[in-house]
């Protein structure tokens, strides 16, 4: 039971009771003075700053039953601090008496999972307040009450707010829960009577003394003991206060926390419960002194910290890490190396050291660039007053081991320390509790080796292999062998699996206290992937007419991309599911991100979002009509819309839509806060929140729960230079390229309820349980899959423990890891499992299972199933209706676009919304040499030093470098690339470069030759001249193809040859006769596709968020679309 959701429903009830009384809650401070009175408590004010706050708001003395509050000059607030402090009250909050340091009337329900809250998990007393500030809330504006002034009697948040005398913002927020947010119905209040422990648990719960280790299996009542154990030490008179708790997430440690409160209210709330990570900034901010760090400081997050390194990537002068176009990539591998590092508590120095005794392989020179990057980065960070992730460990750590004193003074602290999931911790969580408990006494862990899945952040059976050993010698060791969870033939399954893995050596099989259900695991193959979700749909439902509920049934999948497709799948076949995905890229987000950029963008191009909206509904011929005008239009962004007459071919419906988008934004510009635009956008100027709100369809309820999502991330956004909008769209730009939105999939909790089924990786579905499972996909290229080996693998000697290589190392370690993936997906059933499987790739060739499932034993029942429907096309993925007028005629560029992404051709040279991807200072730099690059091939004369260094200053000028803090490393590179370009013309001849027409019947290619050089042999060069990178396959592609086809047209005796200035290359295109005849039916195809109406996304999580269109790439308005070819 959610005690915060259960204290906002006994507010509520309250409300109700307080207005069947007859008090008037639009004037919320009488309001609130009334119920005080029925719980006969007295209310005072008193000033500001008053001794007897003791430097807070407000305070109750619950002797005299009295609540004093400060002299607020909002009514509002008073009734909120009163408010609040009769929930201590009415909860039965028998703590000692505490002031109100502060409120926040219009906190969100739940944190957002980035930046600062995906580290703290709240103390209890903490939680307690925050508690508070939620029933006072709830007691004021009922999320009942705000629901239906909003949906029956159609008032806006601004009509409610100034019809209750409350703040805006509070008014959005709590309309945002009862609108977005699915209503929770709460069990009777009381709790659940848990089973007896068994002699196992007892004897467990009871050790005192020397460390102790538990192992204990999926569903052997892990949790039950460790809150057995709290339990019995305060039935021992232990001091709450001295037992430390620590988890690997917040949620485990809020749920540990609310079982211990069910029966210990008070000691729940004076004992540490909380994660490594959340330990570690407490002591962090306990001794910032001696750590160097400023009192509170920020935390960085990968984002931040690869901008930061990006600006200084020039100075570092790499050679294997040298990427000099778009570094971003690279910049992230080395961060997740030095957080690597840092999970074996080795810091920049000890890097350096174990980078230089691996001698002058080339492995050890990339091992010492990681280094000089990891000592710059260290030190960029302090600058700016900031600690990352790993430090939140690794500083600790550092600050115990070297200071004895305070590792005295910690140590005092705590009688008991308690850990669960030991299989998770990394080597400096390890140290951290060998410094707080060196001889292990009333050290306490649980954990199972087999559910070892987090190898990406350090985490290794090896800790859990030394305990007693080489880490706290003497220990002692006890194993659960009763599983509570799943039927026999489950738990039969994983146990004849676990017998066969690296970590599974000598473990004894579960006992099954279910017993037998008489269903045995069953695997269901398909021909075809795509009939895979066909026959999972089915599955459910067939589960379904049995009684099984949506909700009791879970789909696993090794990794998100493969989830979301699955859940586009079942949504149209009729299954309602609930996940979330990668929320900036759902439909719905997409759509508010794309009206936001109409604030900024003068283009306008999310119009082809919002022309779908049924609130601005167009024509897709009134939506290119005005993307045109505004293409020929000086305008600023959004100004437009205050005058749509005045745009030409536009039809009436589309300058009603218009009409419509504009007063929907009237009030706001560029330097309007996101947030505010779109809250009042959804409950204001539109009913779109309401439409959503008063929807019983799951999918609508899944899209307003992602709202409500992206709306709570919009409320922690961090400051910085540049207007909000733009640095919103540029943030979740980088936040999606780098996979650091990944914490914004979790479901709010209030989203449990939902009757659908739960679609989850394998990872998220770790200490969860189903009826049902559904684990499709179960091929051999899928599970066990076989990583790449780490961009920068770690230097020899830091993993601790590691007897091989590094790389030797962590490919063993995978192995080990996805044998424990498969354990953790058998073992979440309770009563059924299935797993499902194509048994053909997509050119008919075998597909094979997974090597994984001849391992679970001989009662697998394998049954070949052959649907009896499809999977309905997607809107998006038909072919536009698009009429063109005159010969297709492109450009070889454009068509290689098309190659690369049909849908990006479409928005780039189809619709011409204009854009262009988002750029680095590095790519503001290749732009530079491209324009130099184009004077100098005019000019046709050869450039020395000092002209080409003239030409470099003015170009940064241009492009906006001449006053970055980097200016002289990127006129170096320039200045290198640009060398290279003209040491290449050397003793030749130019020519000027003329265009070559392709000819494919009526349509036409265009190609341009960069550059014509005549050596003196008289041999003729045709080059295409790149700034970049060479990529893998550019000599080959589509692009290439057309080049080479077009020099052998024009110059049939020529060479065609590409040129890369980054590389410092230059080679020859060569294309055999087949090759080329192959790329010329391609080049057709494309052409015809084109003409068809076939734009296809091609999404990349790298490629994607770079490109202009981004947050349109979707559905499109209906109707014909005409381009017309002069």
């Amino acid at each position: 039971m959610d005690s915060v959701e259960l204290a906002r429903q006994i507010a509520a009830r309250l409300h109700a009771c307080a207005v069947a009384d007859g008090s008037n809650p639009c004037d919320p401070y009488a309001f609130a003075l009334a119920e005080a009175k029925r719980q006969d408590v007295d209310v005072e004010s008193t000033a500001k700053g008053a001794a007897i706050l003791d430097g807070g708001r407000a305070a109750i003395l619950r002797k005299d039953r009295l609540i004093l509050h400060e002299n607020c000059e909002s009514f509002f607030e008073r009734a909120f601090l009163t408010a609040h402090e009769l929930g201590h009250v009415v909860l039965e909050d028998d703590l000692a008496d505490e002031s109100v340091l502060e409120i926040d009337p219009s906190r969100p329900s739940e944190p957002s999972p980035l930046g600062f809250d995906r580290v703290v998990d709240y103390g209890r007393r903490q939680r307690r307040e925050i508690q508070m500030d939620l029933f006072a809330r709830e007691f004021l504006l009922p999320r009942s009450w705000v629901r239906t002034l909003h949906l029956d009697d159609g008032l806006t948040a601004s009509e409610i707010s100034d019809k209750v005398g409350a703040p805006f913002e509070v008014v959005a927020q709590q309309l945002l829960d009862a609108l977005l947010l699915p209503a929770v119905n709460l069990r009777p209040l009381e709790w659940t009577q848990e089973a007896p422990l068994n002699e196992l648990q007892e004897l467990a719960a009871k050790h005192r003394g020397e460390a102790y280790l538990l192992e204990a299996g999926p569903g052997t009542g892990k949790t039950r003991t460790l809150v057995a154990r709290v339990e019995g030490l305060l039935a021992d008179g232990v001091d709450p206060r001295r037992i430390l708790v620590l988890t690997f997430s917040n949620k485990a440690a809020s749920e540990m926390g609310e079982r211990i409160a069910r029966k210990h209210r008070e000691a729940a709330a004076a004992m540490w419960v909380g994660t490594f990570h959340a330990f570690g900034l407490d002591l962090v901010r306990r001794f910032f002194t001696e750590l160097g760090l400023p009192r509170d400081p920020r935390m960085m997050d990968r984002t931040e910290a690869v901008e930061l390194l990006e600006d200084r990537f020039p100075s570092f002068n790499l050679r294997h890490y040298r990427n000099i176009y778009d570094p971003t990539q690279i910049i992230t591998e080395i961060l997740t190396a030095i957080s690597r590092a840092k999970d074996e508590v080795v810091d920049a120095e000890e890097y350096a050291r174990l980078a230089g005794s691996m001698g002058s392989s080339e492995a050890a020179e990339r091992a010492a660039e990681v280094a000089q990057v990891y000592g710059a980065y260290e030190r960029l960070k302090r600058d700016a007053n900031c600690v990352d992730f790993g430090d939140l460990v690794l500083l600790p750590v550092r600050l115990l081991e070297t200071s004895p004193d305070i590792r005295s003074h910690i140590q005092s602290l705590y009688d008991h320390v308690i850990v669960d999931e030991y299989q998770d911790v990394n080597r400096s969580s390890t140290r951290l509790l060998a410094a707080l408990k060196p001889d292990g006494h009333n050290l306490w862990v649980v954990g199972d080796a087999k559910q070892s899945i987090y190898r990406f952040r350090g985490a290794s059976p090896f800790s859990m292999m030394r305990f007693g050993t080489q880490d706290f010698p003497g220990a002692k060791r006890e194993r659960l062998g009763q599983n509570y969870r799943s039927s026999a033939e489950i738990v039969n399954a994983f146990s004849t699996f676990a017998a066969t893995m690296r970590l599974g050596a000598g473990s004894r099989a579960l006992h099954a206290d279910r017993g037998p259900n008489g269903i045995h695991p069953k695997l269901l193959c398909v021909r075809r992937a795509e009939q895979q979700a066909v026959a999972l749909a089915d599955s459910i439902q067939v589960l379904r007419s049995e009684g099984l509920t949506y909700r009791e049934q879970a789909v696993l999948c090794t990794g998100n991309e493969k989830l979301s497709t699955l859940a586009r799948e079942l949504e149209v076949l009729g299954i309602p599911v609930l996940f979330l995905g990668s929320l900036f890229e759902r439909p719905e987000v997409k759509d508010l991100l794309s009206l936001l950029s109409v604030l900024i963008d003068r283009r306008a191009m999310g119009l082809v979002r919002l022309g779908c909206w049924p609130e601005f509904k167009m024509q897709f011929a009134d939506v290119a009509a005005t993307l045109e005008f505004l293409r020929l239009t000086e305008v600023s962004p959004g100004a437009w819309l205050q005058s749509v007459d005045g745009i030409p071919k536009i039809t009436d419906q589309g300058a009603r839509a218009l009409t419509s988008l504009g007063v929907a934004l009237h009030g706001f510009d560029q330097s309007s806060s996101p947030w505010t635009v779109l809250v009042t956008l959804l409950l204001d100027h539109t009913r779109m929140a309401a439409r959503l709100g008063s929807s019983v369809n799951i999918a609508d309820r899944s899209r307003a729960i992602a709202i409500w999502q992206f709306l709570n991330f919009l409320r922690v956004q961090p400051s910085g230079q540049g207007l909000p909008i733009t640095r919103l769209l540029d943030r979740v730009r980088r936040l999606v390229r780098l996979g650091d939105d990944r914490d914004l999939r979790q479901l709010p909790n209030a989203a449990q309820g939902l009757d659908a089924v739960r679609l989850l990786t394998i990872h998220g579905a770790k200490g969860l349980e189903f009826s049902a499972t559904h684990i499709p996909g179960v091929n051999a290229d899928t599970i066990p899959r076989v990583s790449s080996a780490p961009i920068c693998p770690p230097p020899e000697g830091m993993i601790q423990g590691a007897t091989a290589s590094s790389l030797e190392t962590y490919r063993e370690g995978q192995v080990e890891e996805q044998e424990c993936l498969f354990y953790v997906a058998l073992s979440r059933a309770k009563g059924h499992l299935l797993f499902y499987a194509p048994m053909e790739k997509s050119n008919g060739h075998n597909r094979p299972l997974s090597s994984f499932l001849d391992r679970i034993g001989t009662t697998l029942i394998r049954t070949v199933v052959v649907p009896q429907r499809s999977i309905p096309e997607a809107a998006e993925e038909a072919a536009l209706q698009i009429v063109f007028d005159g010969p297709m005629r492109f450009g070889a560029p454009q068509i290689a676009l098309y190659e690369s992404c049909p849908r990006r051709f479409f928005y780039t040279h189809i619709l011409q919304v204009g854009g262009r991807r988002t750029s680095t200072a590095f790519m503001k730099m290749h732009d530079a040499v491209r324009m130099i690059l184009a004077t100098l091939i005019i000019d046709g004369k050869p450039a020395g030093p000092e002209d080409l260094e003239d030409r470099i200053e003015a170009a940064l000028k241009t492009v906006e470098l001449a006053d970055h803090g980097h200016r002289n490393e990127f006129s170096a590179l320039a200045l290198t690339m640009l060398r290279y370009f003209v040491s290449t013309q050397e003793g030749c001849a130019n020519e000027v470069p003329v265009a070559i027409n392709l000819k494919f019947g009526d349509e036409e290619i265009v190609v341009r030759a960069d550059d014509i050089l005549i050596r003196p042999d008289q041999s003729r060069v045709v080059r295409r001249i790149r700034t970049g990178h060479l990529r893998s396959s550019e000599t080959k592609d589509v692009g290439a193809a057309a080049f080479v086809l077009a020099v052998q047209q024009a110059f049939p005796d020529s060479v065609a040859e590409i040129v890369h200035l980054s590389d410092g290359t230059s080679q020859r295109l060569l294309l055999s006769v087949k090759e080329l005849q192959n790329r010329r039916t391609k080049l057709e195809g494309f052409l015809g596709d084109i003409r068809a109406g076939h734009f296809p996304a091609i999404t990349s999580p790298f490629t994607c968020p770079g490109c202009p269109a981004f947050f349109i790439c979707g559905p499109t308005p209906e109707g014909l679309l005409q381009k017309k070819f002069s």
